[in-house]
């Protein structure tokens, strides 16, 4: 399925990747921005900031890239080299892997 290929941003950083890609043209979305029991039409289940820390973390941290069948691996390389450039530059635990 070419849906989503989403990741987690540590530290505070998914926001700021996203603008990192969008200077070199890369489209990103934040597809669930708010968590699931933190959203108005739930609000009757009683959930409150706290009731689920990893979902409310992973909706703050998610970010999917580009993802489609005609992504060529010109466009691919592209993507990976700006994620891991700036993982490089602002993520002080960040290694890239060899290939």
């Amino acid at each position: 399925v070419w849906n989503q290929y989403t990741i987690r941003v540590p530290g505070g950083k998914r926001d700021a990747l996203k603008a990192h890609l969008a200077s070199r043209q890369i489209g990103s979305e934040i597809y669930y921005p708010v968590a699931l029991h933190q959203q108005k039409c739930f609000e009757s289940l009683g959930y409150r900031e706290g009731s689920l820390p990893q979902t409310e973390a992973a909706a703050k941290e998610v970010l999917s890239l580009p993802i489609f069948p005609e992504l060529t691996q010109q466009e691919l390389s592209k993507v990976v080299d700006a994620v891991c450039s700036f993982c490089e530059a602002e993520l002080p635990s960040y290694r890239r892997q060899a290939a």
